[in-house]
């Protein structure tokens, strides 16, 4: 079972002794304030970077280990944002992520592809140049891409960001059945509501360091909203999503607040 192993891994003063562990089957939220420290412990998982002390292991080998393509087999990353001057069209740069296929034959490369396409609903635009698409667009074209590599580690720098409700909710369906058929799927993400629904698991950060890892309802506590957020809140169960919900009352020490209230399941 594919496992990712974080092992007081640290990066200058952005992050510090960070220790967790993943395996096939969850969907990981990175969440936190902004300049928390997401991106780059995005990088570090990803080989993108390497750190300063300790070690990042896929399942038991120092990712640092591995060669790039090896690496690329084993892990797909999604930056936060993808350049708009891309000079290829959506087929193209989602064919990219063949590149760690190299014995692949032309047809499973084109069945890749396409199924990645058809995942993100981009089959329409599979001709289109990727500098004329929005923000999302590029965005899911980003996620068909990383699903084209068939990597069993994903790691998602924002994927939903830009896009419209619709979509958000597209993505992290398709990003929850995955982890359903024994992916790793980790992504940062700054939708509260959204990470609490689909995620099985959070880290959340605060100022480089682990403010909280483990279950959601553990971790997203009306304490941690305040201490890490700077946000009065409730958390609540909401039967009609099955799902725990956030009530934002106001930013600490501003305005009306009333005792926590935390209504169970």
């Amino acid at each position: 079972m594919t496992r990712l192993t974080l092992s007081g891994v640290g990066f200058g003063t952005i992050v510090e002794d960070i220790s967790v562990d993943w395996k096939a089957g969850q969907l990981v939220g990175l969440i936190g304030p902004n300049g928390a420290g997401k991106s780059t412990l995005l990088r570090l998982m990803a080989g993108v970077r390497s750190p300063d002390q300790g070690r990042v292991d896929l399942d038991g080998l120092d990712i640092r280990e591995l060669g790039t393509r090896a690496r690329a087999r084993a892990i797909a990353y999604l930056p936060q944002q993808i350049p708009e001057d891309v000079p290829f069209n959506v087929y193209e740069f989602v064919r990219m992520g063949r590149y760690s296929h190299p014995g692949s034959t032309a047809a499973d490369n084109e069945a890749a592809v396409r199924e990645a396409l058809a995942r993100m609903n981009l089959e329409h635009a599979a001709e289109v140049p990727l500098s004329s698409l929005s923000g999302g667009e590029r965005q899911r074209a980003g996620v068909a891409r990383c699903l084209a590599q068939e990597s069993r580690v994903l790691l998602l720098d924002e994927p939903i960001a830009s896009l419209d409700l619709y979509y958000q909710l597209d993505i992290l369906q398709h990003l929850q059945k995955l982890t359903e058929s024994g992916y790793l799927v980790v992504l940062a993400i700054h939708h509260l509501e959204l990470a609490i629904r689909f995620c099985s698991d959070l880290l959340l950060l605060h100022k480089g360091k682990m403010h909280g890892s483990g279950d959601v309802q553990d971790v997203l506590s009306e304490k941690a909203l305040a201490d890490v957020f700077g946000v009065s809140a409730r958390t609540y169960w909401d039967p009609f999503v099955d799902s725990l919900r956030l009530s934002l009352i106001d930013r600490v020490g501003v305005g009306a607040t009333s005792p926590p209230l935390r209504l169970e399941k």
